[in-house]
């Protein structure tokens, strides 16, 4: 599926005569494979499963990513980078105030500086108070000593009401700049986008550009034959990082890994976001992703020359299911008969959580368990107050992630799995990740209305649908899963069920890409 550009080169480095090197010879064992995830390692299930696939398959494998990086299987070489977020920061930074913050600060620095030498000034102050209170003078240089002091505290109110005032507009226009949703924004997005073309992500989101300065010396470095980048930010740097070996001799293979499309927080980040990926998608050289719709939607996006091949995300097949020596009834502290689903995964508004909040005072002594990658986060805080709220807080858990292979034995002491996601575009079109992981925890699953989930679980009969957003319909599902668990799990006791929904035969399509790409 090479471009215009890659493939030229290609056709160069592949013409009659031409030596092309020891790499061309090379057996598999010493083909490299490079997997690029932009996110940290430890939590990208995908990025851990396709590298384990390619390092079973024979490849020397590579991985690299953003902290924390410390599971990887063994054999695999783990590339840590940091991202400095120089470029992508500098709005923030130095938010350019213009005229509706006429009298911010010009910068973080500024800022910073001028709050702690006025919180420093008041502590001077203070101490100041106390040591006349202590310190024995007589009376006139006493007085005058207060007068002065008096005569400070003066000039400090004036510099901390003027210090306030220029700092509450400095944070309005950091704000402003975090979220660029006005309609001066916008207008000016769509300008720069107008003016640019493809290249507007080099304007709209330089971001991108600190991803390129942190990744791209190490894929040199590494030189692999192969790089799978996963999701539209890796890509680019994929792309350009094939480009550059090329230069030198060295043929480099991309391959694109494709997840949903999740709706971007602005306009802004939005036609970044399109303008980055439609600048390379057409230079990879093979692309996959994880639903037919999706593979389809792709093809039309990008004018693909084929169909991009589908490799879900589902886990490896256990032959017996191990027990977790912690599984998620053991972190909750609860007796074996007392009910507990389970939601795995972010808790962003759009993937429903607020729904089994809600249903908890009305399912009794249900219990439900949230496992999120950050305990801390600001969204967690309001789920626990709206529980309070209730008066259900007690039956509200919220546990850590686990390493991903160990993540269909943790949950396999839950008794439903639940994934109550709005109906958006991006829920719609694939079987979600922790689908298919609750399917290997044997768990019965409520599902909303969303179309590939609720037709899956419809047609293999192990969980029940209810309509999304609606706290009624989802107690009643609850309630009848519930009722008699035994009938929904018995659904994966079907032939080649989990097998299908397994790691072993979605990767086969894509080391079959592999060798296609890599040759035999």
């Amino acid at each position: 599926m090479a471009g215009s550009l890659r493939g030229t080169e290609l056709a160069h480095l592949s013409a009659p005569g031409l030596d092309a090197g020891p790499d061309s010879a090379a057996a598999p064992a010493a083909r490299g494979v490079a997997v690029v995830t932009s996110g940290g390692v430890d939590g990208d299930s995908r990025a851990l499963r396709v590298a384990a696939a390619a390092q079973a398959a024979g490849y020397r494998v590579t991985l690299v990513g953003q902290a924390p990086a410390t599971v990887a299987p063994r054999g695999i070489d783990v590339r840590q980078v940091v991202v400095r977020g120089v470029l992508g920061n500098h709005r923030v930074r130095r938010p350019r105030p213009g005229l509706r913050w006429p009298l911010a600060y010009r910068s973080a620095g500024a800022h910073d500086h001028r709050t702690v030498r006025i919180e420093a000034a008041r502590a001077l102050l203070v101490t100041r108070a106390a040591e006349l209170n202590l310190v024995h003078r007589p009376l006139p240089l006493l007085a005058l000593a207060r007068c002065g002091h008096a005569l400070a505290w003066v000039r400090y109110g004036v510099r901390a009401g003027w210090t306030r005032v220029r700092a509450a507009q400095y944070l309005a226009a950091v704000r402003r700049r975090r979220s660029p949703d006005a309609r001066l924004d916008n207008l000016m997005t769509d300008l720069t986008r107008l003016l640019l073309g493809r290249r507007a992500w080099r304007r709209l989101d330089p971001g991108l550009l600190d991803e390129e300065v942190a990744y791209g010396p190490v894929l040199d470095e590494v030189r692999p034959h192969l790089i799978h980048a996963l999701g539209h930010r890796a890509l680019g740097v994929a792309i350009r990082a094939a480009l550059r070996a090329e230069g030198t001799g060295h043929r480099v293979e991309v391959v694109w890994d494709v997840p949903p499309r999740t709706p971007a927080p602005t306009r802004r980040a939005d036609v970044a976001g399109d303008a980055h990926e439609r600048s390379f998608a057409r230079e990879a050289d093979g692309v996959v992703t994880v639903g037919e719709g999706l593979a389809r939607e792709l093809r039309a996006r990008h004018r693909l020359p084929a169909t991009p091949a589908v490799v879900r995300n589902a886990p490896p097949l256990a032959e017996a299911m191990p027990r977790h020596p912690h599984g998620v009834r053991d972190r909750c502290r609860l007796a074996p008969d007392v009910p507990l689903l389970v939601h795995a995964g972010p808790v962003a508004p759009d993937r429903g959580p607020a729904t089994v909040i809600e249903a908890l005072p009305k399912l009794y002594d249900l219990h439900a368990a949230f496992v999120v990658p950050d305990p801390s986060h600001p969204g967690l805080a309001a789920l626990r107050y709206r529980a309070a709220q209730l008066g259900v807080h007690a039956r509200l858990h919220v546990l850590p992630y686990v390493p991903v292979a160990e993540i269909p034995a943790f949950l396999a002491s839950a008794d439903i799995g639940v994934l109550p996601v709005h109906k958006l575009p991006h829920h719609q079109s694939v079987l979600a990740t922790r689908y298919f992981e609750y399917a290997h925890a044997r768990l019965p699953v409520v599902v909303s209305d969303v179309r590939a989930m609720a037709a899956a679980t419809l047609e293999l009969g192990n969980g029940e649908v209810f309509r999304a957003g609606d706290t009624a319909d989802f107690v009643r599902a609850v309630g009848a899963v519930l009722t008699n668990p035994r009938r929904y799990r018995k659904a994966y006791d079907r032939v080649d069920v989990l097998r299908e929904w397994s790691w072993q035969t979605e990767s086969a399509r894509l080391l079959d890409l592999y060798g296609r790409l890599l040759g035999p």
